[in-house]
């Protein structure tokens, strides 16, 4: 859709939040009559009968009922997202995933970056695309982190599309697994001859997207070597037949960002940047994101990790099997319908001298975790905050210990957001004697 013929359809707007405050401004920078419904007690109560295209909010599911009774009395459902790959002069590398987008985005866009490339990081991480669209040009790369809420109902696919490994989350959202995957599927489903797809060759569901898409396929790998792609073999990373770097290394802590790292080496290299030094030099000094695996501080010979950003059981197995030395591991938060039997062997299996289960889930987490063998201590009682949280955890480490808050489950049980969580986390832990 132009902005031409958008100017002269009769446009909603539903909700002002992160995602619509500058794609408002940018229709009132454009002159795009529209009108905003920003409060509402339910959806159902909102009434667009009198518009011909609803932009709805992610908070708003596209497979609704609200949402389809839509699309069935003729209404044209838009969102910020598709509306960008509209206007977007540029080209477009997207990220999704369950886990690791933000990371793998953000290393792609350094990468660019240091190759010469006018490059702008935009999506759930980084800049609003709509604060720079008037600026892109044509020889321009944006990388956008793109969540399924968000391409659910992509009708365009990206130049270059990156498909981390997905697995069952946001189950509160989508009705099932295969609704989750369906929406993941559409970042590759309109690609033509002339794109490129970067897939996770480790994760069974996302090979079966490579059938899906008409665009060259690059894989990447840390379990296997697979080509075309970059993938970890013995100790270093191969890309195209020739070594890139030892894995030691690598910037980003733990094995499983390794993923995250050949996703980026050919996602780039599909974008024309090969240069091994240039690769070498970015990945190397890269340490990562806030809340992702980050290393807080050393205390009394104690290394405190703040993974707040983990919500799934797979990437809090991830963080714990990071880690070869004993463990007290801070797990838990609200529920969000997740199967939480492969976290619980893990576990079982590592060094974990004691388990904090916090929030609503933590206790049925540690529960499995006795099932599947785990022997340790587990305190679950006398945690109904983050000062009391890291102090019970500090009272209970010794000096080479680690303490992990990987919680496996969203926040909103005792904190505003995954963010929230972990910057509590890191203020306690620094204000430890």
């Amino acid at each position: 859709m132009t902005l031409e013929e958008l100017s002269r359809k009769r446009v909603v707007v539903l909700g002002l939040g992160e995602n619509h405050k500058h794609l408002v401004r940018y229709f009132e920078n454009h002159r795009i009559k529209f009108e905003l419904v920003d409060k509402w007690n339910s959806i159902t109560d909102i009434d667009v009968t009198g518009f011909d295209v609803v932009f709805r909010t992610p908070g708003v599911p596209y497979l609704s009922r609200f949402i389809q009774d839509a699309v069935a009395s003729g209404k044209v459902i838009y969102s910020q997202t598709k509306l960008f790959f509209d206007l977007c002069p540029a080209k477009i590398i997207g990220v999704t995933g369950t886990k690791g987008k933000g990371t793998t985005a953000t290393l792609i866009h350094k990468i660019l970056q240091a190759g010469g490339l006018k490059t702008y990081l935009a999506g759930n991480i980084g800049l609003d695309p709509f604060e720079f669209l008037d600026e892109l040009k044509a020889e321009d790369w944006v990388v956008l982190e793109l969540s399924s809420f968000q391409i659910q109902d992509l009708h365009k696919s990206p130049h270059i599309a990156v498909v981390l490994k997905i697995t069952p989350e946001h189950l509160d959202y989508h009705k099932n697994f295969e609704e989750y995957l369906a929406a993941k599927s559409t970042i590759v489903k309109f690609q033509s001859a002339e794109d490129a797809a970067v897939l996770n060759y480790d994760s069974e569901v996302v090979r079966v997207l490579a059938r899906q898409t008409k665009a060259r396929v690059f894989w990447n790998s840390v379990m296997q070597a697979v080509k075309p792609g970059c993938f970890v073999k013995g100790e270093k990373i191969i890309f195209d037949e020739l070594p890139v770097m030892d894995v030691s290394e690598v910037g980003l802590f733990g094995r499983f960002n390794l993923e995250n790292v050949t996703a980026g080496i050919a996602a780039t290299a599909a974008a024309g940047i090969t240069d091994r030094t240039l690769i070498r030099k970015v990945v190397s000094e890269f340490h990562g994101l806030e809340h992702r695996l980050e290393f807080v501080g050393k205390i009394n010979g104690v290394r405190y990790f703040n993974d707040s950003f983990s919500t799934t059981s797979e990437t809090a197995a991830a963080a714990v099997s990071a880690f070869d030395t004993p463990v007290i591991l801070i797990v838990g938060g609200s529920e969000k319908k997740a199967d939480y039997t492969g976290l619980a062997k893990v576990i079982a299996a590592r060094q974990i001298t004691a388990l904090l289960a916090i929030g609503t889930t933590g206790p049925k987490i540690a529960a499995l975790a006795r099932e599947a063998g785990y022997a340790g201590k587990i305190y679950d009682t006398a945690l109904s905050d983050m000062p009391s949280i890291v102090g019970k955890a500090a009272s209970l480490a010794h000096s080479g210990d680690v303490v992990l808050l990987s919680p496996a489950s969203a926040s909103f049980d005792m904190f505003e957001n995954y963010k929230q969580r972990g910057q509590w986390f890191k203020k306690y832990v620094n204000e430890l004697p």
